[in-house]
């Protein structure tokens, strides 16, 4: 069986695909990362559940969105014990836009 490129499929895909392709990609990744930070900081489910009263939903939301609400990052990083922070990333500076506490 003959297979292609991978890069050579993905020219083929509408600009648009490509993007929504991307961003799932980038949430999948978000997705991972908090599970690598709630094992690391030894948080367990049942943890988070106790904090978090829709923890099934919340974490549904991280995984299932295109988008993911500001709002609901933040109470799964509170369930953690941490803060969330937006930050702006500038060549000279670093501007923080939002915390969250």
């Amino acid at each position: 069986m003959k297979t292609k490129p991978f890069s050579e499929l993905r020219n083929r895909m509408s600009p648009e695909r490509r993007e929504r392709n991307k961003t799932r990609a980038q949430i999948a990744l978000l997705h991972l990362t908090l599970m690598e930070l709630q094992e690391s900081l030894g948080v367990t489910q049942d943890d988070l559940e106790k904090k978090l009263s829709d923890v099934e939903s919340t974490i549904s939301e991280l995984e299932n969105q295109e988008d993911i609400q500001v709002s609901t990052l933040s109470r799964y990083i509170k369930a953690l014990g941490g803060n969330l922070k937006i930050v702006a990333d500038f060549p000279q500076e670093e501007i923080v836009l939002a915390q969250f506490e």
